[in-house]
């Protein structure tokens, strides 16, 4: 049984089943794709009418059949127009120069607009710079004053138009495509591309397109709609189509002073536009993703009242009970019941897939695209969440609430500075202007941050990512909120600045009362700054104990095994030096050497390394070390290439290493490769395993066609994964195992060194032991050169070799890693070593 103690509640794990029906669910899923087909249809339907019409008429169109606004009926079945020639023929045939100018003109202007918009994202700089300032006046003027200019420098008339068209579309698709091109040039995953020295078309048509695919396909749809639109307008408005030309625009200008004699004249031709525009709209709409939520479904049959609810905490400010939450493909959480009390910390830890990130989103009335609750509620204040419509749940989370997501990259937006970042959450809180800067400036000391005018001016990609998670914790904690939910706080900071955060973590709560909600997999952090701690595993809380109790007696397989990772990690640093490894045999040639290294940032060319000297032996490890935003990824980029602006000498196995990847020639491209930070974004979600491990291979001739797949499973094998991996996508990936992909990608190359960014940070305490081995075997087993960058110093004595100590872009301590462990003699190092959170009331539990 698990213990239950204030601030926290579970219930029962012992429940009978695994899902729960959502009929409601499958309904709207049915409703939504008979929409989808009922409006393309009547789309197709339409812009078929409109492409073939001219063959259907019954009538030449420009003939006269009748006299001027004749009714309905004989040889006219809608009437006839201003001319009496008859209305059905001129619809029929005035369809197809409009929609054909619509859609020429946005392939024009896609073509046009998405190169410009795409090189300008990828050669930056003065490119950028000329394209977007280009796009800046074309919007600065009017559509309406553009299209009359235009059209009066180009002559009246279809070519006109559709040069007037494209002009005004251009604008707006390359500032859509250059947002787009640039968010994904952030991806892990193109960056691992480029420094392979893939080439642009492949970075552009492999990585960057599958995954912008579908918001260029909602764009194109809606830009279509503009297209006709505009074309629309020029033709009412007389710049279009001349009479006595066929067009629905011009019908509807020539037929006004007759509507009232004969309506059909006008309307039958606005019913096709209408058609057009709103079903193509419609169409869009459906075609995106739903994310709502579908209505409750009423729960029916024994299953209701089989599992028992316990009743909300009186005394908690934050309450769960019952809550289930499901995708299409599974049940992700299964009736948690939880209570957050103020003033007191409650840990939610689990192993990478538990549920923990779905369950704190849900506790503030959110879910992931795709995933919707199926029962159970949630209580904010005694305030059912669930119950509440959006704008009045947006107004009680910004004043009661605040959320720090876990990846820093998204959770900041890339235009606003740290100052309007944080100032924009106490504008949403409802704070005074006045106290706003205030605000910022306490916030960024509490978490460690400078408040200078220069910080505060800064952009997130001026930032590292540990500076960047705490810009984030600062807008959270500025608004002094009642609960404060944290999707993995520390992940991204160093040792010295996590345990400042919790120190301020569990101040906080005691000053202010604010109940926090620590969501982390790592158990060591948690127990330094929780007061209870729940266990994850499967969807469900497993277990919910005090912190010392759980340490010293966790009554759960899933919770023995976070416990014991978590002390077998943190006794590493306190074993004795004649457990860890040491240098043997001959001493090795340089496999990488670093002279003199300086690197700048910015357009002011801020320095973030200064005089780097650093080697590693051929088959030794380099682990570097050092507080969030001392230069080491910095460090790493400048290594594989992907920073361009440093100086020094770099050399690799004694050859001066090429400044860029461009400067670098197949071969030594393949000698030296990079296993990103990130394993939840270091793999293109779009191809499958095969694909992803199978590229370099065939990049860097490894393997020839024939053998691509043979050497895909020895490679997958090589990093502990098997042949049922191979079809798989990323999405389908636990942390862990995208981390071995990425290995495994790596390895294909045939490396001599590896570069790791930060490879475990992202992981839970079992995963990322098991990386750590599988590191370490590759440099025994395969002699490969590691070097290693992370904030974990406990990484240092499982691997090995030699360890560095980063500051402020400086080397303050360099040698063999139990000399430097065992003696640190710099205070950033020795700071560094303090901060390391071990688990002193953890025993080895042995399973029962």
């Amino acid at each position: 049984m698990s213990r239950t103690q204030p601030g926290a509640r579970a219930v029962p794990t012992d429940r009978k089943h695994d899902d729960v029906p959502d009929e409601v669910g499958r309904r709207r899923a049915r409703g939504r794709r008979a929409a989808k087909w009922a409006v393309g249809a009547v789309l197709g339907l339409s812009l078929l009418v409109a492409l073939v019409g001219p063959d259907l008429a019954p009538h030449d169109p420009g003939a006269a059949v009748d006299i001027p606004y004749a009714p309905a009926g004989g040889a006219a079945p809608l009437g006839t127009d201003h001319l009496g020639a008859d209305v059905l023929s001129r619809v029929l045939t005035g369809g197809r120069p409009l929609v054909i100018t619509a859609l020429c003109a946005l392939v024009v202007a896609y073509t046009v607009g998405g190169v410009a918009g795409a090189v300008a994202a990828l050669r930056g700089r003065w490119v950028e710079s000329a394209v977007m300032r280009l796009v800046d006046v074309l919007m600065s003027m009017p559509a309406f004053i553009m299209l009359s200019v235009l059209v009066v420098a180009t002559g009246r008339g279809t070519t006109g138009v559709a040069v007037a068209t494209v002009v005004v579309l251009v604008p707006d698709i390359i500032r859509m495509v250059h947002a787009v091109t640039r968010q994904a040039l952030e991806h892990d995953y193109v960056e691992v591309a480029q420094a392979r020295g893939e080439s642009l078309w492949y970075v552009v048509r492999r990585e960057l397109l599958p995954g912008a695919l579908p918001l260029l396909g909602a764009d194109a749809g809606v830009r279509f709609v503009g297209a006709v639109f505009t074309v629309a307008t020029a033709a009412f408005l007389g710049y279009g189509a001349q009479p006595p030309a066929s067009d629905w625009a011009l019908m509807l200008m020539e037929n006004q002073p007759g509507l009232s004699l004969q309506p059909l004249a006008v309307l039958a031709p606005t019913a096709m536009l209408l058609l057009i525009l709103v079903s193509a709209n419609a169409l869009v709409d459906l075609l995106s993703p739903d994310t709502r939520a579908p209505v409750l479904a009423p729960v029916h049959g024994p299953d209701a009242s089989s599992v028992p609810v316990l009743p909300y905490g009186e005394e908690a400010v934050l309450s769960c009970r019952g809550l289930w939450m499901e995708s299409a493909e599974q049940t992700v959480l299964r009736g948690v019941d939880l209570d957050l009390a103020p003033g007191r910390i409650l840990a939610l830890v689990g192993e990478s897939g538990s549920g923990k990130t779905t369950l704190a989103l849900a506790l503030l009335g959110g879910s992931r695209p795709g995933v919707h609750r199926t029962r159970g509620g949630v209580r904010l204040d005694g305030v059912d969440l669930w119950g509440l419509g959006a704008r009045e749940l947006r107004s009680l989370r910004a004043g009661r609430t605040a959320y720090v997501p876990q990846d820093p990259r998204t959770s900041l937006a890339p235009t606003l500075r740290v100052r309007a970042h944080v100032s924009e959450l106490l504008r949403a809180a409802g704070v005074a202007r006045g106290e706003r800067g205030p605000r910022t400036r306490e916030a960024l000391r509490l978490v460690g941050l400078p408040d200078d005018e220069g910080f505060l001016a800064r952009r997130p990609h001026a930032m590292s990512g540990g500076q960047r998670q705490r810009v984030a914790l600062a807008g959270a904690l500025a608004s002094r909120p009642a609960v404060l939910v944290l999707d993995e706080p520390t992940s991204a900071l160093d040792p010295v600045t996590s345990a400042a955060l919790l120190r301020d973590l569990r101040r906080l709560a005691q000053e202010t009362r604010v109940g926090v909600l620590l969501v982390t997999h790592d158990l060591a952090a948690a127990a330094e700054a929780a007061d209870t701690v729940a266990v994850m595993s499967h969807g469900r809380v497993v277990e919910v104990s005090a912190t010392a109790d759980l340490l010293a007696s966790p009554t759960t397989p899933v919770g023995r095994s976070l416990v014991e990772a978590a002390r077998q990690a943190g006794t590493t640093l306190s074993a004795p030096p004649g457990e860890r490894r040491t240098a043997s045999g001959p001493s090795k040639a340089a496999a990488l050497s670093l002279r003199d290294l300086c690197a700048r940032h910015g357009r002011r060319g801020r320095t973030v390394l200064s005089g780097v000297g650093l080697s590693v032996a051929e088959g030794d490890c380099l682990t570097v070390v050092g507080a969030s935003g001392s230069g080491k990824t910095t460090l790493l980029r400048c290594l594989a290439g992907l920073h361009s602006r440093w100086d020094g000498e770099v050399l690799l196995a004694g050859a001066p290493l090429g400044r860029t990847v461009g400067d670098r020639d197949r071969a030594t491209l393949g000698t030296l490769q990079l296993v990103p930070q990130n394993p939840y974004d270091s793999l293109n979600p779009a191809h499958t395993v095969a694909d992803i491990v199978g590229r370099p291979l065939r990049l860097f001739g490894a393997a020839d066609a024939a053998a691509v797949p043979r050497e895909v499973l020895g490679l997958l094998d090589q990093v502990g994964l098997d042949g049922s991996f191979l079809s798989r996508r990323p999405s389908a990936l636990s942390g862990g195992q995208r981390q071995r992909v990425a290995l495994a990608r790596a390895l294909a190359a045939r490396p001599d060194v590896l570069l790791c960014d930060e490879p475990t940070s992202a992981l839970d305490p079992t995963a990322a032991a098991a990386v750590v081995r599988l590191l370490d075997s590759l440099r025994r087993q395969r002699g490969v050169t590691l070097v290693v960058v992370t904030h974990d110093l406990t990484m240092a004595p499982r691997l090995g070799g030699r360890l560095a100590v980063l500051d402020e872009g400086l080397v303050v301590e360099h040698g063999r890693v139990e000399t430097v462990l065992r003696a640190p003699r710099h205070p950033v190092t020795r700071a560094l070593l303090g901060s390391v959170p071990r688990l002193e009331g953890a025993k080895s539990v042995p399973a029962p």
